[in-house]
């Protein structure tokens, strides 16, 4: 009801009427009230948002206090404020009591005033009155701030309130704003479930909804943009912790400070992006073109706004339903190319182990080279297990560097260094800036683990195959000449297309060729054979002989824990000599091609050696009809033979000396190791090919010039040098595996010793008195080989069939070979050196003219 005396902004609220009766009854003063206007004011607890009079504050107790005050100063005998409780002068004009005052109430933000209204009217036989509400203006709350202290040090127990006008049209004009992608971003992530990855479809697609009718398009393709790839994996946790990423532990395995040689256990950022888990249902996986994140949860063809929303759900929240999760499903993992790279390499262990313990039938893993990425076809649960077991094996990545100047005066280039990484199943790359070799592997056992502390590991298996394949072997010089070749202008270089398999591993990247001549008759093949056209080797042709017996006399080394040695170094050096058959190939890449013959002599162009076995159907015929092998025991041996090279380095001091490779070998029984059956010291090799373009094979000499160790039979094993190499080693003869200690310093005289030419390997040792006196020479492992023989005599020689096994550096080889036979000590004095050379020579140059022996046809056709 609407007074007729007031304005039109004030409002009667409800209308309900009410007696007001205070004036008829007597004036009273509530002495609680008196005595809460005196009363000193009690300090109240607030928050520590609200100051003491915001915490209960009223906004009419200012009000009420002040007129409660102002009525007790009253002088009660002043007339003019004499007090009257009755008639009707006291709504008409007449001053209310200041203690009667009219109520006020606050709605919304303006104060109104409770007031009362006498009617012409009477209800129930008394006056009747009417409530009226009167606006009292827009209410203003005075905000205070109060400080703890002042700044003169005095407690702020004082301080004025400030006031703070709102500005009522700027709010409203902040509200017209539109809200920036910040506050978007905010008010979409607000809806992420905080705890729940697995919803039930209900619960799914309300908050799909919600995405979809609250936000814009360009809003939610903002969200996605700023937060898809902050998943990781299905569990929602980090597949990379803060610690494995600085985890960098030095390892120092080589005693030069300049090494390098580290490694490390985790790596940052080697997913490049990953799909979260989708159901395949009935179908074996999902079609091209088909987003993985939202397949499964989405009908095709399904409006871009709802494909955002679930994307958002599915890539940034990792939101499943959890009806869905049983079945099996596919998660797709691309990874960084150097991870990828070595998680392909050899026989992928970690892919078959990860297999045998989580998979069961219908699981599966999946690789895509060309795209670096992995499909794990599992249930749910299961991918998030799969890739936790992923970050394990890459947390196992081991790097190792050395300088490039140990193995190569070159820089390498990337085509070996890929070959290299394959053979041994690691990553080896090039720093350009620093000339460093940087190798990387997947460690899946630690080496205490594995009981190989202090052997090889692989980057030093990749320094010894970039050590034989880059750096020239040591001591060792070559010849090469042309026998039985009337014409040079007749023959011509055919492309090899057989040998790459008995070729060493880098030989084998390149193009070669052999120089042949058309095919002659018969007759004038024969003619050729009957002709001695080998070149005079470089040393005389020795008879082999067997190790003296010790002597007794002992050599000492004063620093080592053993000073009486076992075992000393022979005082007078020995040559042996053994002829090889096979194919002599030239380089043949486009970018290198073989001189003509006439200048190809002298040229010192790229070659390589490939060494062929005669047919077993003719060497089975040779051991019949041989005279000499029904009287002689056909013997049968397997050898382990080590390999040692000087360690190189790059330090100049006087006076510098080139020492002698070592060759060690090994007696075996069976599978196993015995121990160690001689050991070589060898000066100088040189080696004469001799090319016969008129047959089928050509011929390499090898002559080789040597010391031996000499020791008691049964106590050289106890050599210290020998103890702390081979007892750590594990050889394992049976699988064709030798883990070896990568160096070892050997005890070397000094009349072993020559000054050296730059590109030796060389090393350097205190000044000895007497040339027996050994300088400590540290060597590196170049090599180790597998070497099964069957030996038998022929034509006064020893006619041997071998098989080599040379383990990462150049796989399996068979080789047959010649070489003088075995002759007792008193016997050597009687050979007539000269003789034996040239005998020697005609017997190699008959054995690969006699065309049956290499093409086992002819001996078939003509006895049949």
């Amino acid at each position: 009801m609407i007074a007729p005396n007031i304005s039109g902004g004030s409002i009667c609220l409800r209308c309900r009427l009410r007696l007001l009766r205070q004036y008829n009854q007597p004036y009273q003063i509530s002495t609680s009230h008196i005595f809460n206007i005196f009363k000193p004011q009690q300090q109240q607890r607030c928050f520590a948002t609200q100051s003491p009079l915001a915490a209960n504050h009223n906004p009419f107790s200012e009000a009420n206090d002040e007129n409660a005050i102002s009525d007790h100063h009253k002088d009660p005998h002043d007339p003019s404020q004499g007090r009257d409780y009755g008639g009707s002068n006291t709504f008409e004009g007449a001053r209310k009591p200041a203690l009667l005052k009219s109520k006020r109430r606050l709605s919304r933000n303006r104060i109104l005033t409770e007031d009362s209204q006498k009617l012409d009217s009477s209800m129930l036989g008394k006056p009747a009155s009417v409530i009226v509400m009167r606006d009292g203006g827009i209410y203003k709350r005075k905000h205070a701030v109060f400080n703890s202290r002042r700044t003169d040090g005095t407690d702020g127990t004082e301080d004025e309130p400030i006031d703070r006008d709102v500005d009522i049209q700027s709010l409203l004009d902040i509200q017209q704003e539109p809200p920036t992608a910040q506050e978007a971003r905010k008010n979409i992530d607000s809806l992420r479930p905080k705890t729940e990855t697995a919803l039930s479809e209900r619960e799914f697609r309300k908050l799909q909804a919600s995405l979809m009718h609250g936000f814009l398009k360009v809003q939610l393709i903002d969200y996605l943009d700023r937060n898809k790839d902050s998943l990781w994996f299905e569990s929602g946790a980090s597949v990379v912790d803060d610690a494995d990423v600085d985890a960098d532990v030095d390892v120092d395995v080589d005693a030069d400070a300049d090494s390098g040689n580290k490694s490390t256990t985790g790596r940052a950022n080697w997913i490049k992006h990953i799909t979260p888990w989708a159901p395949l249902g009935s179908q074996l996986n999902i079609p091209e073109g088909v987003d993985p994140s939202t397949f499964g949860y989405i009908t095709d063809p399904a409006p871009p706004k709802e494909k955002l929303a679930v994307r958002i759900m599915r890539e940034c929240w990792n939101l499943s339903i959890g009806e869905l999760d049983t079945g099996l499903g596919e998660t797709r993992v691309t990874i960084s190319s150097s991870e990828f790279l070595l998680l392909m390499r050899g026989t992928q262990r970690w892919m078959s182990v990860m297999g045998q313990v989580w998979l069961d039938p219908g699981e599966k893993i999946e690789a895509f080279r060309d795209k670096k990425m992995l499909r794990f076809v599992t249930t749910k649960p299961k991918a998030a297990i799969l890739v936790k077991a992923l970050h394990d094996t890459i947390k196992q990545i081991t790097y190792k560097t050395f300088g490039m100047y140990k193995v190569a005066d070159e820089p390498i280039d990337n085509t070996f260094l890929e070959e290299v990484g394959r053979i041994t199943n690691t990553l080896v790359r090039r720093n350009q800036a620093s000339s460093r070799i940087l190798v990387t592997w997947i460690e899946l056992k630690s080496r205490v683990a594995q009981g190989l502390v202090g052997l090889e590991n692989l980057s030093e298996v990749v320094f010894r195959l970039l050590l034989i394949a880059f750096t020239p072997r040591p001591g060792t010089t070559f010849s090469l000449h042309v026998a039985g070749l009337d014409d040079q202008t007749g023959g011509r270089f055919v492309v090899d297309a057989t040998s790459k398999e008995k070729l060493g591993w880098k030989d084998k990247l390149s193009q070669w060729s052999r120089y042949t001549l058309p095919l002659a008759p018969e007759d004038s093949r024969l003619a050729v054979k009957s002709k001695s056209t080998l070149p005079k080797l470089a040393h005389p042709v020795e008879p082999n002989t067997e190790m003296p017996q010790f002597d007794g006399k002992r050599e000492f080394l004063p620093d080592s824990p053993f000073p009486a040695h076992v075992s000393k170094w022979s005082h007078h050096s020995k040559v042996s000599t053994k002829a090889k058959f096979g194919y002599l190939l030239h380089k043949n890449d486009p970018s290198t091609s073989p001189p003509p013959l006439p200048e190809l002599l002298n040229a010192n162009h790229p070659r390589a050696f490939a060494p062929l076995a005669a047919h077993p159907l003719y060497l089975a015929r040779l051991e019949a009809s041989n005279d000499e092998a029904a009287h002689a025991l056909i013997q049968t041996k397997t050898t382990v033979v080590i390999h040692l090279w000087p360690q190189r380095t790059s330090k100049k001091y006087a006076p510098v000396y080139q020492a002698p490779l070592l060759e060690l070998h090994l007696a075996t029984s069976g599978s196993k190791v015995e121990g160690v059956e001689s050991m070589r010291a060898i000066e100088q090799t040189h080696t004469t090919d001799v090319m016969l373009p008129a047959s089928l094979v050509d011929i390499r000499f090898t002559q080789e010039k040597y010391w031996e160790l000499e020791g008691e039979p049964g106590t050289i094993d106890t050599w210290q040098p020998f103890t702390t190499f081979l007892g750590p080693a594990r050889l394992d003869l049976e699988r064709g595996k030798f883990d070896m200690p990568p160096q070892q310093k050997f005890p070397i005289p000094k009349r072993l010793l020559s000054y050296s030419d730059p590109n030796f390997p060389s090393t350097t040792g205190a000044e000895s008195a007497t040339p027996d006196g050994l300088v400590g020479v540290p060597y590196t492992l170049a090599g180790v080989q597998v070497r099964r023989s069957v030996s038998m005599p022929f034509e006064g020689f020893q006619l041997t069939y071998t098989s080599v096994d040379m383990e990462r550096a150049g796989g399996h080889q068979t080789e047959v070979s010649l070489e003088p036979g075995l002759t007792s000590e008193t016997e050597v004095a009687n050979v007539d050196s000269d003789k034996l050379h040239d005998h020697f020579l005609a017997t190699c140059e008959r054995f690969a003219r006699t065309d049956a022996l290499w093409s086992g046809n002819v001996v078939i056709r003509r006895n049949s």
